[in-house]
């Protein structure tokens, strides 16, 4: 499958049929508004037009921040600092990532203060294929984008790291650094006053040109702020992960899914047990579950409305230091993406698995009403072919190379103990491993019933050689008496050995 913006970053996607239904809509409220007088609206239809300023509030304004240093209250911001995407790389096509990695330079313009590699220390990256070791991330290179006009106004540098992420395969890092620019404008989005509005709701059986049936959905000015801060940020992966694509070869979108991303943000709006900002929060896209570590000051929100081809995305929102003396939240905010970054391609890995065994199900139980071994066999071999990466991984993948240390630090309010980023990343190992059994239970299927197909292909041909055997000792007999009945019995033999080789 070929992926499209439009494919990818749907949430907000509508429909041929929905934009019908929106213009059949507004054309006859507005015709029915007009007729008013002459025909008065019914009860039902007063409520129905009405428009309620409580569902429809504007949206909330960005809250106070706090100074640690300072000890005092000042404008609040919210600064998207690093988008992180993770991709996975089988150790057998290193050699083809290090050229991909030169083509990069050559197209692009080395960082002077990012890390300093020769063309030895490009070479011998060949290493990560012969070595297993844990959790820690190499810096291979960053250059800073030449060629696209359009991402240089959003972006500055990419930096590119290598993780051994399994036996054989390795976790690949693209980091992308947004500039002040875009930032001014992501400002101006979490600034504005946006109203509400109402759209069209209909059931999934109702067609667009029945609009007497149709109902209303609000949306608040948070509504309106979130779909344009979905949109923005989209629009930046987009245009990101497409200057990527034309120096290296992206695994999960040759899988048909946009690579997952880790976003980090820096604010000085506190956190409030109250929920006073609760709905500000919730205009930007940021679950008021989210985990907070207070000793990293920071927040990690877990998105779970990702579409089928957009990927998981998580997002973190650091605080600062506490005190000039106090590193750690600062350090914490440079990092907190490598805490999440094996689970988060180890979680899409798995996902793909899933989706593609429920492709390939299809395929199966087709194939197994058949009466043909050779159908059955090749369908085993393209269910095979097109799990092969995400099986290898399952199979070799024991949640070694996650650092569960870090996570610890992190609480949820919902649970007494741990929080959903300790929960997700040391059960991610258990659920590949009921992945796994899944797809071994459809591969030992494909076998036995290409081993039945077989063994009852076996036992017709046995008693089709018992009938030629019969026949051939009647052809003997009678040969002695009939020449013509010889001829015949000859004919039915070789009917039935014409039989027995189709």
């Amino acid at each position: 499958m070929t992926l499209s913006y439009g494919k990818v970053f749907d949430r907000y996607t509508m429909s041929f049929s929905d934009k019908l239904a929106e213009l059949s809509y507004s054309l006859y409220k507005t015709l029915r508004l007009q007729l008013a007088k002459i025909f008065p609206l019914s009860e039902h239809e007063k409520y129905r037009y009405r428009d309620d300023p409580f569902l429809m509030k504007e949206s909330a304004d960005m809250p106070q921040g706090f100074d640690y240093i300072e000890k005092k209250s000042v404008d609040g911001f919210v600064k998207l600092d690093y988008i992180d995407l993770y991709d996975y790389l089988p150790k057998e096509d290193l050699s083809k990532f290090i050229k991909e990695l030169k083509k990069c330079v050559r197209r692009n313009k080395i960082n002077p203060f990012g890390a300093v590699r020769s063309r030895e220390d490009i070479d011998k990256l060949d290493n990560f294929g012969q070595y297993y070791d844990g959790q820690a991330f190499t810096h291979i290179l960053s250059v800073r984008f030449r060629k696209s006009e359009k991402l240089q106004q959003s972006c500055s540098d990419i930096s590119i790291s290598l993780r051994n992420l399994s036996a054989t395969f390795l976790l690949v890092q693209y980091r992308v650094y947004i500039t002040k620019e875009f930032n001014d404008k992501f400002a101006e989005v979490c600034k504005k006053k946006y109203s509400g509005h109402t759209t069209v709701y209909r059931q999934f059986n109702t067609p667009w040109y029945t609009v007497k049936k149709f109902g209303s959905s609000f949306h608040t000015g948070n509504n309106v702020r979130q779909e344009k801060i979905y949109t923005m940020i989209s629009q930046l992966k987009w245009q990101i992960l497409k200057e990527i694509r034309k120096t290296f070869s992206v695994r999960f979108w040759e899988d048909g899914i946009f690579t997952p991303t880790f976003e980090t943000y820096s604010t000085n709006i506190r956190p409030s047990k109250e929920h006073r900002n609760l709905e500000f929060w919730d205009s930007i896209s940021f679950d008021w579950g989210a985990d907070y570590a207070p000793t990293y000051n920071a927040c990690v929100c877990w998105d779970y409305k990702h579409g089928k081809n957009e990927g998981i995305r998580l997002a973190a929102f650091c605080g600062g230091i506490y005190s000039k003396d106090d590193h750690l939240p600062g350090i914490v905010h440079h990092h907190i993406s490598n805490i999440y970054g094996t689970y988060l391609t180890a979680y899409t890995l798995e996902y793909v698995a899933k989706r593609d065994i429920a492709i390939c199900n299809k395929k199966i139980s087709k194939v197994i009403r058949k009466a043909q071994t050779s159908s059955i066999l090749k369908v085993r071999v393209a269910v095979e072919r097109k799990l092969y990466y995400c099986y290898r991984f399952i199979s070799e993948f024991s949640g070694k190379s996650i650092d569960y240390d870090d996570a610890k630090a992190f609480r949820h309010q919902f649970y007494k103990k741990g929080s959903v980023s300790s929960r997700s990343l040391e059960g991610i190992s258990k659920g590949i491993k009921e992945t796994k059994t899944q797809i071994d239970n459809i591969l030992k299927l494909l076998n036995d019933a290409a081993e039945y197909r077989s063994s009852e292909s076996n036992i017709k041909l046995q008693w089709i050689m018992m009938i030629v055997t019969i026949l051939s000792l009647f052809v003997a007999l009678a040969s002695i008496n009939n020449g013509a009945v010889v001829n015949e019995i000859k004919n039915l033999i070789e009917w039935i050995k014409t039989i027995v080789i189709l």
